[in-house]
């Protein structure tokens, strides 16, 4: 019986403690002629006893996730536009990993909550998970600023952020 006991608690921890959680998801619609939108999903499991800490790793994770899709789906560029307030299609300027990570930190995060957006937070994080939409680009945009993919990438394998993701993707009519 203890021996039991012992490989149920065993096999537990492993789960309570590796993260594991569902692979991110980026639903794909067509927009228009040239460009593609994407509605991100990241759940990173149970977590750690930290909002803050699971919060930063959801955002990064879909931060990610944004950047591998986009070049996935042979784009270059992408935007958020949604949720609203980090959308760079409703005049969000940020435009770089290191803006959007700074805006989105937790500290931010505490003093940004939006009311009535169902515990989500303003750059669409809630304890383990995300939902970030996004729309894809060949080219640079006049009117509102884009990311470049592959800098988000090169910048979070730079500072040790890349997890190296597998994304499930899935093309709606």
């Amino acid at each position: 019986m203890l021996k039991k006991i012992t490989v149920i608690a065993s096999i537990a921890g492993v789960l309570l403690f590796s993260g594991c959680g569902a692979k991110p998801k980026a639903l794909l619609k067509n927009h228009n002629d040239n460009s593609l939108r994407a509605n991100i999903f990241i759940s990173n499991g149970i977590g750690v006893p930290s909002w803050a800490a699971n919060e930063t790793d959801a955002f990064k994770s879909a931060l990610e996730v944004a950047a591998v899709t986009t070049l996935q789906q042979n784009y270059k560029y992408f935007a958020f536009f949604s949720p609203k307030e980090i959308s760079n299609l409703d005049g969000s300027l940020s435009n770089t990993p290191e803006e959007i990570l700074e805006k989105c930190s937790p500290s931010a995060l505490l003093a940004l909550h939006v009311p009535g957006t169902g515990g989500l937070h303003k750059c669409g994080t809630y304890n383990t998970k995300a939902k970030l939409g996004i729309q894809m680009f060949n080219e640079e945009q006049l009117n509102f600023t884009v990311f470049n993919a592959q800098e988000v990438i090169d910048y979070m394998k730079e500072k040790g952020l890349y997890e190296g993701l597998e994304v499930d993707v899935e093309v709606l009519n």
